[in-house]
């Protein structure tokens, strides 16, 4: 097949084609060297979790790691996009209710909530239920959704959940 391609084309045919592939591979490596460097999206990128319909566990309440115990259930909420429903776990009881989001900015309630008593996660069942009314806008990057309160603190921490 080589003598067949010498025989057709001259050499100084083939060194140019021979130039032109190597300068090509050249640019095409330089190139997504280049879309690395810039953050542009590649395969390997992790695409930012949607706000809505997407499983929301509790990481951090008002800047303290959650941690779920052997046996419990872990605190989490979802917000679902068709009437402005959310539901959860506030770590004794599930809760439910409504919530307003526009760009960038939500709010939640009225919210309400079973009613089971659980004297190990009380209050921090207590202290979520009132982190999420005093929310009034939130930021995600990547997995993580940050609920900040009208001074811009983070007051609630959320990391995004998929099931297998």
């Amino acid at each position: 097949m080589n003598s067949i391609l010498i025989k057709i084309c001259s050499i100084p045919h083939l060194l140019i084609i021979s130039g032109l592939l190597f300068s090509f591979q050249v640019y095409a490596n330089e190139k997504i060297t280049d879309d690395i460097k810039h953050d542009k999206p590649h395969s390997n990128t992790i695409s930012t979790a949607e706000l809505f319909n997407t499983y929301w566990k509790l990481t951090e309440l008002d800047g303290e790691p959650v941690v779920t115990m052997p046996g419990q259930r872990e605190m989490k909420l979802t917000l679902h996009v068709e009437e402005n429903k959310v539901n959860g776990f506030g770590g004794c009881n599930s809760f439910f209710g409504t919530y307003t989001e526009d760009v960038g900015t939500i709010k939640f309630g009225p919210l309400a909530a079973t009613r089971k008593f659980c004297a190990e996660s009380m209050d921090q069942e207590s202290q979520f239920f009132k982190l999420l009314s005093e929310v009034t806008d939130y930021a995600i990057t990547g997995q993580v959704l940050l609920l900040n309160d009208d001074e811009g603190k983070s007051v609630l921490k959320l990391e995004a959940v998929y099931l297998k």
